[in-house]
């Protein structure tokens, strides 16, 4: 079978989708030698994608393709499938497309759109992309509910199949004297922190993060807030949200860490907090807790079912309730074991082979179904 993917979102840096897109690739790659992969980026990325892949150069076909001409490159390359790993569907295989559906965010809450226009013409896109697509692959149980409801398509088109955890994500503390030294060149304190992913993003939600720990003067006392992430979203800061708190004195905001230092502080932190409003996964709580953080996060969206009962789950508009729970790990070492360990093994049953493995069930079965009707 001759499959085609939309490889773009290995541009990327950071970002779940970039994640998911690399990973399923690497994966896909090893696992069924009887599937050919051809995977399309925009023109220039050859480089970039020769660095990331340098084992795998020889195994994936990939290929520089313009938007003009991404329309008709199915036909072109004789694909019997093509995936669009990210919204889109550029293209089409002879047996046609599988869409994967990361989240609705935009489409639950246009009022944080980035679009000049709004977000309603995107929905009505992807909507239409859904609808096409053979089958719809969608990364949560919430995520599929979602697609069903808005969207109004049959839960059975709709296969779930759950990210994977990195190998690069696992309980380390690291060594003394470099996360020292890391520590005093971006102004860190010598005291024990709380780890806060996602930046200035309203839907990361670091102001109710903010009120709890200005609601008690024991988090500032004992602890500095350590926030990853762009500290500007549009009109948001995380400096003004500082200022009108008075927690500039324990607040560290820091735009981007590698992959190696956020791995560290997962394992090196007192508390993950992570009362994020609408997550169609959540990987940032998956990887916390693949390195042993204790995980205090949102009640809401796909967060109880990736955490099961390895976190303890808060009202994430409530910042009551956050700053309870996270007072509640600080001070009770048992629950901050008990929190540690199973987390470390709920992340364990997110694995990438399992998720290629499912995908590439979803492929044949497309196939399958699309052999037969011919017949018919």
């Amino acid at each position: 079978m001759r499959v085609g993917l939309d490889a773009s979102p290995v541009a990327s840096v950071f970002g779940g989708v970039s994640n998911y897109v690399c990973s399923l690739l690497r994966v896909l790659a090893n696992i069924h030698k009887d599937t050919e992969l051809i995977a399309y980026i925009p023109p220039g990325l050859s480089g970039l994608v020769k660095r990331k892949f340098v084992d795998f150069c020889d195994i994936i076909q990939w290929k520089e393709i313009s938007q003009l001409a991404y329309r008709s490159q199915g036909q072109v390359d004789n694909l019997d499938l093509f995936h669009g790993t990210n919204f889109k569907c550029q293209t089409y295989g002879r047996h046609g497309s599988v869409l994967t559906i990361h989240d609705l965010w935009l489409d639950r809450h246009p009022e944080y759109s980035k679009k000049f226009f709004g977000q309603r013409l995107s929905f009505y896109r992807t909507k239409k992309r859904v609808q096409q697509a053979a089958r719809i692959i969608a990364v949560s149980n919430f995520t599929a509910r979602e697609i069903h409801e808005l969207y109004d398509v049959p839960v059975e088109k709709i296969a779930v199949i759950h990210h994977g955890i990195s190998k690069y994500f696992f309980p380390d503390p690291g060594d003394n004297k470099i996360f020292d030294g890391w520590r005093e060149s971006h102004g860190v304190p010598n005291k024990p922190f709380i780890l806060f992913v996602g930046g200035a993003n309203p839907r990361k939600n670091h102001d109710t993060l903010f009120r709890a720990f200005a609601s008690d003067p024991i988090f500032a006392k004992n602890y500095s807030l350590l926030i990853l992430g762009n500290p500007i979203f549009k009109d948001v800061s995380i400096r003004t949200t500082m200022d009108e708190l008075g927690l500039h004195q324990s607040v560290i905001s820091i735009d981007q860490v590698s992959c190696e230092e956020l791995r560290v502080l997962y394992s090196r932190a007192s508390l993950f907090a992570w009362p994020t409003r609408y997550e169609g996964f959540g990987f940032p709580v998956l990887e916390a807790m693949a390195c042993g953080a204790p995980v205090v996060t949102s009640n809401c969206s796909a967060l109880p079912e990736v955490t099961g009962d390895a976190a303890l789950l808060i009202n994430p508009e409530s910042a009551e309730d956050l700053a309870y729970e996270m007072k509640r790990v600080l001070q009770d070492q048992d629950l901050q074991d008990v929190l540690r360990k199973k987390g470390v093994t709920q992340a364990a049953r997110f694995d990438w082979v399992r998720t290629a493995e499912h995908t590439l069930q979803v492929y044949y079965e497309v196939a399958q179904a699309h052999k037969k009707s011919s017949l018919v």
